[in-house]
C-alpha cells in the first residue's frame, strides 16, 4: 500500500507540472495583449524561453511542448497576436499532433494566421503535413496564395507533390510559374525531371522563363550526364551552359571529356573557356599540354592567370615550373602575385630562390605574395639554405634570408641574428633587428641590453635601445620591463 501512495503522489506532482507549464503558456499568451510594446516584446522572449527549455534533453520533448501549444492555441481567450506567435513557436519544434489544428486555421479566413499555419506545416516533415497542403493548394484560387503553399511544398521535397506542381509551369503568372520550378527543382527524382523536361520542350516559355526553367532541370537532375549534355549544347544562356559544362566534368564519361574541353577551348565566351582551361589542365588534356609549352605568352592575360591558378596540376612539372618562372618578370604586377602563388606548389631550389628575391622588390603587394608563398612552401632545403646566406658575406643575400625569417622562422637562430645585429653590416644589423624583433625572448632580450652596455658605437647603441623598447612592449611582461627601464 505505501508503494501505491508513492506512485500516486507521483502520479499527481507529474499532472500538476503538465498543468504548470500549461499554465505558464497561457499567462505569456494573456501579456501579449499588454498596452505596451516593451510587454508584449518580453511576453515573446518569454514564449520562446518556455519553449527552449522545455524542449531540453530529458525534458518532455517536442511532441508533449506541441500537445501544450495547441492547447493554449485553440483556447477561447487566446488573442489573435498571441496565436501568431505560438504558430511560430509550432513552426520551430510542431510534430505530427499539430498537422491537423493547423490544417483547419489554412482553411479559415484570416490571411495572417493562414500564413503562419501554412509556414508551421512547411517545417513540420511529415506525409500528414504534406497532405494538408496539397489539398488546400488544389483549393487555392490566388496566385499569391498558391505561390505561398507552392514555397511549402518546395521546403517538404515530396515526390507526391510532382504532379500537382507541374501544371502550374504553364500557368500565366510568371512568379508562379518560377516558384513551381524551383519547388519541383527542389524536390528532384525522375519524375521532376519529366515535369521540367515536359516544360522546357514546347517551346512556348518566354526567354526569361527558358533560363528558370533551365537551371531547375540542372538542379533536379543533380547534373546527370543526359540531362546536363541536353542543356549544353540547346542554352544560349552563358552562366546556364557554364554550369551544365561544369555537370559534364563531374559526371559525363572519361572518354567523352576531351572532345567537351576542345570545343569549350575555342568558346568566346571568357568564363567557359576558363572552366575548359582548369579540367584540360587537371584532366591532362594533351593538345592544351603541348600548346601551353609553345605559345603560353602570347595568350591573353585572363587566360594565363587562370592557367596559374591551375598550372600544379599539369602532367609534367618540369614544364609547368617553366611556365611559372617565365611570369615572375610580367609587366603585370597581379601576374607576378599569381605566379609567385604558383611557384609555392614546385619544392626546388629555383622556385625557392625566385620567391626569396621576390621580397627585395619595392612593392608592397608582391613582397606580401612571396612572403605568404615561402610561409606555406614545400622546399626541403629551404632552412639550410636561408642558413647558408645568413652566415655567408654577401650583404644581398642575407638581407633577403632576414626578411624570409619573418615569414619562415628558423630553429635556433636568434644567436645568429644576435650576432648580425652586432656586425659590421649596418644594413644587414638593421634587417635582423626588424627580424628579432617577431622572434626573441626573454633570454634573448636580456642578451640584446647587456650589448647596450657593451657597446661603443654611439649609432648601434641608439638602435639596440630602441629595439629593447619594442621587443619588451612585445613580450609585456614584469621582467622584461624592467630590463629596458634603465636604457639610456
Amino acid at each position: 500500500m505505501k508503494f501505491f501512495n508513492v506512485i500516486l503522489l507521483g502520479a499527481v506532482f507529474l499532472t500538476r507540472l503538465h498543468a504548470l507549464e500549461l499554465a505558464e503558456i497561457a499567462d505569456v499568451a494573456k501579456r501579449f495583449d499588454a498596452p505596451t510594446g516593451d510587454e508584449q516584446y518580453q511576453a515573446r522572449i518569454e514564449l520562446n524561453r518556455l519553449v527552449a527549455q522545455a524542449t531540453l534533453p530529458g525534458k518532455g520533448g517536442c511532441a508533449a511542448v506541441t500537445k501544450l501549444l495547441i492547447a493554449a492555441l485553440q483556447a477561447p481567450e487566446t488573442s489573435k497576436e498571441a496565436s501568431k506567435y505560438l504558430l511560430r513557436a509550432l513552426a520551430r519544434i510542431g510534430t505530427a499532433e499539430a498537422v491537423a489544428p493547423l490544417g483547419k486555421i489554412l482553411q479559415s479566413q484570416d490571411p495572417m494566421l493562414k500564413e503562419e499555419a501554412r509556414a508551421a506545416l512547411s517545417w513540420i516533415h511529415n506525409p500528414q503535413a504534406v497532405a494538408v497542403l496539397e489539398a488546400a493548394l488544389a483549393k487555392a484560387t490566388d496566385s499569391r496564395g498558391k505561390i505561398s503553399l507552392v514555397h511549402a511544398l518546395a521546403s517538404q521535397q515530396s515526390a507526391s507533390s510532382v504532379p500537382l506542381l507541374a501544371p502550374l509551369m504553364a500557368a500565366g503568372d510568371p512568379d508562379l510559374v518560377r516558384a513551381a520550378m524551383s519547388a519541383v527543382a527542389r524536390i528532384g527524382g525522375p519524375a521532376a525531371i519529366t515535369a521540367l523536361t515536359t516544360a522546357t520542350a514546347d517551346g512556348k516559355l518566354p526567354t526569361a522563363l527558358q533560363l528558370d526553367a533551365e537551371r531547375a532541370l540542372l538542379v533536379a537532375s543533380a547534373g546527370e550526364a543526359k540531362t546536363a549534355m541536353r542543356i549544353y549544347q540547346s542554352s544560349t544562356t552563358g552562366s546556364i551552359k557554364l554550369a551544365a559544362f561544369l555537370a559534364l566534368m563531374q559526371n559525363a564519361l572519361d572518354s567523352a571529356k576531351p572532345a567537351l574541353i576542345e570545343a569549350a577551348l575555342k568558346s568566346e565566351d571568357p568564363d567557359l573557356r576558363h572552366a575548359a582551361l582548369a579540367c584540360g589542365i587537371a584532366t591532362g588534356l594533351p593538345s592544351l599540354q603541348a600548346t601551353l609549352g609553345k605559345s603560353f605568352d602570347q595568350w591573353p592575360k585572363d587566360d594565363r592567370l587562370i592557367v596559374l591558378a591551375n598550372i600544379h596540376h599539369l602532367k609534367s612539372a618540369a614544364v609547368a615550373e617553366n611556365i611559372v618562372l617565365s611570369r615572375i618578370a610580367s609587366a603585370e604586377e597581379d601576374e607576378r602575385i599569381s605566379a609567385l602563388t604558383a611557384l609555392g606548389k614546385f619544392p626546388t631550389q629555383t622556385a625557392f630562390q625566385s620567391v626569396l628575391e621576390a621580397l627585395g622588390a619595392h612593392e608592397p603587394r608582391v613582397n606580401q605574395a612571396a612572403a605568404n608563398t615561402l610561409a606555406n612552401m614545400t622546399y626541403p632545403a629551404a632552412e639550410a639554405t636561408l642558413l647558408a646566406m645568413l652566415q655567408g658575406n654577401s650583404s644581398p643575400d642575407k638581407i633577403l634570408a632576414l626578411k624570409a625569417m619573418v615569414s619562415r622562422q628558423l630553429p635556433d637562430a636568434n644567436a645568429l641574428l644576435l650576432v648580425i645585429i652586432q656586425g659590421a653590416d649596418r644594413e644587414a644589423s638593421k634587417e635582423a633587428m626588424k627580424t628579432l624583433y617577431f622572434t626573441a625572448s626573454i633570454a634573448d632580450l636580456r642578451t640584446l641590453c647587456a650589448a647596450v652596455a657593451a657597446t661603443q658605437d654611439p649609432d648601434l647603441h641608439q638602435s639596440l635601445v630602441s629595439i629593447c623598447s619594442r621587443i619588451a612592449t612585445r613580450i609585456k611582461t614584469p621582467e622584461a620591463l624592467a630590463l629596458v627601464q634603465d636604457l639610456k
